[in-house]
């Protein structure tokens, strides 16, 4: 039938549901076995793809009975229950899409430095919170009683009640969407200020930075949606909104695969056998969760040179930095060839023999820590936290 839409709004969240799935399945791994450090945001993004197993299932559901067909074309039955359906995707798009910006402003806070950088994601995260939930609220009781929502449909006297002004809710939702898109933008961007000056290669910064930024996809899908929200007051409700369902999974399905795949790269490494001791390795481990592995083997590293910045011009910053995230800089000078020991040929595997050694500059999150002289001129931390 050429006004049967119903087979896209099937194939669109069986799509997007098994990517998403799939990409917060190998997270799940990476955080827990891998890493072995499954925090925050991983936990909200779980719940948010159970909300978005929801959302998919209602929709493909509501196309069974009647999503993506005229109403001429149903019977009383069909429009009710298909409405149904429609009206618990409102409720689970609401929980998907705040748990999934929660997680990713979770995520963004493990390589936050700067305290304005982690106020920024604290008002994002209260502004995704509070306009979710009043934009929930507002479209389950949009009507009285709640069911009127689905039973007016069948155009039956026997179902009484009353539904705000349509115009009230394309208002809000077009706000939603508004305040959706400035944070998937926000959260999007940040990742740039944040692995710009990381000591890593060029290529593989911008590959970081690329993947932390996929979020900004998912805002595309919120801009794409705009356009449609005046079909909420088309009669034929079921067949007019297939537009604002399809992009709504879109913009959920992309937003938690993108934020899930940028917690892959140790799982990348591992499949390709790599070290994880390189210039790249500090950041990674900084995106996949604290470690100060490598810190003591810098420090206990008899071929290495510890020098305390903590006293150069940091009374000026200090105040921008994170208070629960204290920063000590070390930098590590390789001097002139020498017999290394086994700590430094750990932290040189891989490389050639006729590769040069580079200054490596490290961040730790560490609070104070002095060097101590021992009868074997070792380097070793007094105090570190």
């Amino acid at each position: 039938m050429a006004d049967d839409r119903s087979s896209v709004v099937k194939a669109v969240p069986a799509t997007f549901v098994t990517i998403a799935a799939l990409t917060v399945l190998l997270r799940s791994y990476v955080r827990i076995f891998i890493v072995k450090a499954f925090g925050v945001d991983d936990g909200a993004m779980v719940l948010s793809m159970l909300c978005y197993l929801m959302f998919c299932g209602c929709m493909i559901g509501g196309a069974l009975y009647g999503t993506g067909r005229r109403f001429t074309d149903l019977t009383a039955d069909q429009r009710m229950t298909a409405m149904e359906y429609w009206w618990l995707c409102e409720i689970a798009y609401c929980f998907s899409s705040v748990f999934c910006k929660i997680s990713i402003c979770f995520f963004l806070m493990r390589i936050t430095i700067l305290k304005s950088h982690i106020y920024l994601l604290y008002s994002v995260m209260v502004l995704t919170v509070i306009g979710g939930f009043i934009f929930m609220f507002l479209m389950l009781l949009q009507c009285k009683p709640i069911s009127y929502f689905w039973t007016r449909t069948a155009l039956d006297p026997m179902y009484q009640g009353h539904c705000i002004s349509i115009d009230t809710i394309i208002s809000m939702t077009y706000v939603y969407s508004a305040l959706a898109a400035f944070c998937d933008f926000t959260v999007g961007i940040l990742p740039i200020f944040l692995v710009r000056k990381l000591n890593m290669r060029k290529e593989t910064r911008l590959a970081v930075m690329g993947i932390l930024s996929m979020a900004c996809i998912a805002s595309l899908a919120v801009i794409v949606r705009l356009p449609f929200v005046k079909t909420f007051r088309d009669p034929d409700f079921l067949y007019a909104t297939v537009d604002i369902a399809i992009w709504s999974c879109i913009e959920n399905g992309l937003g938690i695969s993108a934020a899930s795949l940028a917690t892959l790269r140790p799982l990348l490494r591992k499949i390709r056998g790599t070290s994880n001791d390189g210039p790249d390795s500090f950041s990674s481990r900084m995106i996949s969760g604290p470690t100060n592995s490598r810190s003591h083997r810098l420090w206990n590293n008899p071929g290495s040179r510890g020098l305390h910045l903590d006293s150069l011009d940091r009374q000026k910053k200090q105040g921008d930095l994170r208070p629960d995230k204290p920063v000590g800089i070390v930098t590590t000078i390789h001097s002139g060839p020498e017999e290394r020991d086994n700590s430094e040929e750990h932290l040189n595997k891989g490389r050639s023999s006729g590769e040069r050694d580079y200054r490596v500059l490290e961040v730790h999150q560490t609070s104070t820590f002095e060097i101590a002289s021992t009868p074997n001129d070792e380097r070793v931390p007094r105090e570190h936290v």
